[in-house]
């Protein structure tokens, strides 16, 4: 089983439960408030852990972020590349989930987004030929990260996510796999349709592989000219927050532990369907068992 080594964010999220997304300069009443640990970064580590990986996060958190640590240590996450930022706070998304299951989120940054160089480097200094790495887009120094993985020979997974004009600009070539969703892959592409999407895909940061996320509808793995879909398994979902989160977790930790990706992706949709029947981010995360009994 390689070591996951994830680069990501952590935070604080809130969720307004809402009988309907608001128009402009509309007031509702929410139904009900609910907290939970979140950010990328801690949901996939979390997540690749209750896959059976080993997980580790670089990241930052501030002088309140003694709960993050605490939840993030209690699932199993090796902690000791994330920062404690004295001068700033721990990031926040505040979350609007309607009935419907339309949901925005508004994220305020944080520490997050001010990890020093310096414990990004030391983190890619300790990878050896059992480690596999990953990013998202709420690194503050992603491009960093990249060419320094590229110069150490690591592979590293890319999920540019949220997909912002710095992310737009990262070397992605130097990727072993990126993971995009419909929407990010239509910003990426200014195409709709996956296949034409892929393809752009393919032209503009030639070398990683590429899993396509759709939604319900599903996923598509896409390494040169092989193509294969994987269906989304149907369910009764109620918050999607952090289900393409569980997604990326399950499958790194099943590329760590030497399946092939479609094989990973498959168990990476039965773990995102069952997370999208509960709500909140960490709390969301089913464990191996779980997914192992729903198949």
């Amino acid at each position: 089983m390689k070591r996951i080594v994830v680069f990501g964010s952590i935070s604080y999220d809130r969720t307004l439960h809402l009988p309907r997304l608001p128009e402009a300069g509309q007031g509702l009443m929410a139904s009900a408030v609910t907290h939970s640990v979140g950010g990328k970064g801690a949901n996939v580590a979390v997540a690749a852990v209750r896959a059976g990986g080993r997980a580790s996060l670089v990241s930052a958190v501030g002088d309140d972020g003694d709960r993050a640590l605490a939840e993030l240590s209690e699932s199993g996450v090796d902690t000791t590349w994330i920062e404690r930022r004295g001068d700033l706070a721990t990031a926040e998304v505040i979350i609007h989930l309607a009935t419907d299951q339309r949901e925005f989120g508004i994220t305020v940054p944080g520490a997050d987004r001010h990890v020093d160089r310096r414990i990004m480097q030391a983190a890619v200094d300790t990878f050896r030929g059992d480690s596999i790495g990953y990013l998202d887009g709420m690194v503050n120094d992603g491009a960093f990260v990249i060419e320094a993985m590229a110069v150490r020979g690591a592979p590293l997974v890319i999920n540019p996510s949220p997909l912002h004009p710095d992310v737009e600009r990262w070397p992605m070539h130097k990727a072993a796999v990126v993971i995009v969703n419909q929407d990010e892959a239509r910003r990426l592409t200014q195409r709709d349709d996956p296949h034409h999407q892929l393809d752009a895909l393919k032209i503009r940061f030639p070398g990683p592989a590429f899993v396509l996320t759709r939604g319900a509808e599903g996923a598509w793995w896409c390494r040169g000219d092989q193509r294969e879909f994987v269906e989304a398994v149907p369910v009764g979902a109620v918050d999607s927050t952090a289900a393409g989160d569980t997604f990326a977790g399950y499958f790194l930790a099943g590329v760590a532990a030497g399946q092939g990706p479609v094989e990973a992706m498959r168990t990476a949709a039965r773990a995102a369907a069952i997370c999208v029947t509960r709500h909140g981010s960490l709390h969301s995360i089913p464990a191996a068992h779980e997914v192992r009994s729903s198949g």
